[in-house]
């Protein structure tokens, strides 16, 4: 679905969200590699580049979305996005990778990047210029509040409290099981040569292992005896669900609001509600639509896939509540 925008979104969002939908798409996030239309990049680029000239005023309460890839991230953004006021960047990664260079673990746009950013990193020059972008961004869809979501943004809690003091920080968090299941069904569908769910030529798992596991004991034991022995894709999945569960629960302090994914699919209007609460937006009738006609009510997957991982995901799931 392109943009994120289909005709149940449009009948119940309304076409004014739809527009600032397509504007977001076309004009702010730009192409990672295992997507079409890498030749618009450098439209996008000369966008971002007029906007980071703005004029530096802060936005308002800027909202980030939290979360470990496939955990429901962007469906919680997407359903945000219908509330009039928000102006929603799904994973702008092009956007990122110019204000913080050498941010990107992934290398869509640069060879090598950091995971985990700090409040030393928000520095005076780097506010101006995120806080021109997102100003201008938000004049440019007419809204007044921005949403961004960005799972390499787990890792960064406390560099966002300093890049945006007042910003919103919202996590959500799915059981491991199902972010398996689901990280090996995107990559059936968008892999394309080297370039998967885990970067160009690897690039993201390699400085996963490299920079984060490290830390974790039980995580480097499991690659420690692995050896030559390559993780299976489930494995992997599980190895950068822990790493992320254990971010959250570090930040727990910076944590506006965290959401089990569980919650929103048994009750979405009411979670939504909580949700708009945590970000200081009224309860709009849009959004609640949008999230009763929207949320999957599906099974859970099967409790496999975890392998070697599962001690190190036992240990860490009841920190961020599951």
């Amino acid at each position: 679905m392109v943009a994120q925008l289909d005709r149940q979104y449009l009948h119940l969002a309304g076409p004014g969200a739809g527009l600032r939908r397509a504007i977001s798409y076309a004009f702010y996030e730009g192409r990672p590699a295992t997507t079409r239309g890498q030749w618009f990049n450098p439209v996008v680029a000369r966008v971002l580049r007029r906007a980071e000239q703005a004029p530096a005023v802060p936005p308002d309460r800027p909202v980030f979305v939290l979360g470990t890839g496939r955990s429901g991230t962007t469906h919680l953004g997407r359903l945000l996005s219908a509330h009039p006021q928000v102006g929603w960047l799904n994973e702008p990664k092009l956007m990122w990778s110019r204000l913080v260079p050498g941010e990107d673990v992934s290398g869509f746009y640069q060879p090598a990047g950091r995971f985990v950013l700090g409040p030393d990193d928000a520095t005076a020059e780097l506010r101006q210029a995120a806080s021109a972008v997102l100003t201008s961004y938000l004049r440019t869809v007419r809204a007044t509040r921005a949403v961004v979501k960005y799972p390499e943004l787990t890792y960064r809690a406390r560099f966002l409290e300093a890049l945006f003091p007042d910003a919103v920080l919202v996590a959500i968090v799915r059981r491991p099981e199902d972010v398996v299941h689901s990280v090996a069904g995107w990559n059936a569908r968008n892999a394309a040569g080297d370039e998967d769910w885990w970067g160009v030529g690897d690039r993201k798992w390699r400085q996963l292992c490299e920079q984060l596991a490290p830390a974790d004991p039980l995580l480097a034991a499991v690659l420690d005896q692995a050896g030559d022995e390559p993780l299976t894709p489930g494995e992997r999945a599980a190895t950068e669900w822990v790493l992320g569960a254990r971010a959250l629960a570090e930040a727990r302090a910076c944590v506006d609001l965290r959401v089990r994914y569980d919650d929103l699919v048994a009750d979405p209007a009411g979670t939504m509600r909580r949700v708009l609460a945590a970000c200081g937006l009224d309860p709009d009738p849009r959004v609640l639509a949008l999230a009763e006609a929207s949320t999957v009510r599906g099974p859970h997957a099967a409790p496999a896939g975890l392998g070697r991982l599962a001690d190190a995901v036992a240990a860490v799931r009841g920190e961020v509540g599951l």
